[in-house]
């Protein structure tokens, strides 16, 4: 008869927890206790290689540098030697036969996608598959979902989802549209309640795709974008392709909507809604291309602040406020971002959401955790605006 190690055991006993009492429905999953505020930065320019014009961007990324950095992001995130220890540290109570949302940002596209508009890239999809595989995760269990509508086109470019399944074949994809994915549609009971101030414009509860209501767990991909209407387009905005109708929230978020105040952003109402807050256990943010300039029709650019380079760039973190402020400073580094734009930030601190600070006159951060690697052996790293503590 085999016997299990003390580690062993005690997993699945975490996970025989998980199954009685997580599931999904919504009580938060046990996780191991990961180093507070970190936010990893990791960083190589062999990740990209396109010359911004010819061809999709999406070609011209190096699948095997982007998987060596998610797997040195997971394992400086969770203070672990492997890939699989990594996945096991952010999922711990992992059971067969749980599914993982994975919502990726596809603001600009549709099936046949033949654009050079910045959105979701293939590439950390897969590395982020290739994580859960370690740990024992199906294919079939793992979904890869953005359901944004009243606003676009809510589909799944056939060219991503291609890049996808030649190396993952049985991975799902929900969209709006069943063209070219699932349509799951939206659940009738699960709704997003929004706690609109008196004197606004009132928001009626939207419903959940059942992608996010189905799932056990949900890993966050948003691109690092500025944004027209916001400023900025991040993690927490991301999730406006979680739900029905993202565009009857848009004067809370707009800048320079006549509606707008500075102490009520839906956003928080949305992040707080148990299937994105207690499901998340990972948020990644992809600064491979980013965008530099605005999130609706941008065609990816150098950045001066990369050193007239793409960021070819991961950031990795449990804490959604924390990964939004690091993002927001390059994105402010890259030209501005207008006044207000971290209102949101400022307000999802004070929900108990997670760490906010911008880095100070000397370019540092002293509550956020922020570690920077390199994987080049010349790193370069005199081009970037942002020296980590300690170094």
């Amino acid at each position: 008869m085999a016997t299990l190690s003390r580690r062993e055991f005690l997993r699945g006993v975490a996970a025989t927890g998980a199954a009685l009492a997580f599931g999904n429905l919504m009580i938060p999953p046990a996780r191991a206790a990961l180093p507070p505020r970190r936010v990893v930065h990791v960083h190589s320019n062999a990740a990209t290689n396109w010359d911004y014009a010819t061809g999709w961007y999406g070609d011209y990324v190096n699948q095997t540098v982007v998987d060596a950095l998610t797997d040195r992001g997971v394992t400086d995130l969770t203070n672990t030697a492997t890939r699989a220890d990594a996945w096991h540290a952010l999922i711990p109570a992992y059971v067969a036969g749980q599914k993982v949302a994975i919502k990726i940002n596809l603001n600009n596209a549709d099936c046949g996608d033949s654009d050079q508009t910045i959105d979701a890239l293939p590439q950390p999809i897969n590395s982020i598959i290739r994580g859960l595989k370690a740990i024992g995760v199906a294919e079939t269990d793992i979904w890869v979902y953005d359901v944004t509508n009243g606003w676009h086109n809510g589909e799944m470019p056939t060219r991503l989802v291609n890049k996808v399944t030649t190396l993952y074949p049985s991975v799902q994809f929900h969209s709006n549209e069943p063209g070219c994915s699932i349509a799951l549609g939206y659940s009738g009971s699960q709704r997003i309640h929004f706690k609109v101030p008196p004197g606004k414009p009132a928001i009626s509860d939207r419903p959940i795709c059942n992608a996010l209501v189905n799932a056990d767990y949900l890993i966050n991909l948003p691109i690092m974008k500025k944004h027209g209407m916001a400023g900025v387009t991040l993690g927490f905005k991301n999730h406006f392709g979680s739900f029905d109708r993202c565009d009857l929230v848009h004067w809370s978020v707009d800048l320079g909507d006549g509606a707008y105040v500075a102490t009520y952003n839906g956003l928080i109402d949305l992040y707080n809604n148990p299937h994105i807050k207690n499901k998340t256990v990972l948020v990644v943010g992809d600064a491979l291309f980013g965008a530099r300039i605005d999130n609706y029709s941008e065609v990816p650019s150098v950045w001066t602040t990369f050193g007239n380079k793409s960021p070819n760039s991961l950031f990795f973190s449990a804490d959604p406020v924390a990964i939004d402020c690091v993002m927001y400073d390059f994105l402010d580094a890259e030209g501005g971002v207008p006044t207000g734009s971290d209102d949101y930030l400022k307000l999802a601190n004070t929900a108990g959401l997670g760490a906010y600070e911008h880095w100070d006159g000397a370019q540092q951060y002293h509550l956020i955790d922020y570690r920077r690697i390199s994987l080049d052996a010349t790193p370069g790293w005199n081009y970037l605006p942002l020296i980590s503590r300690g170094e």
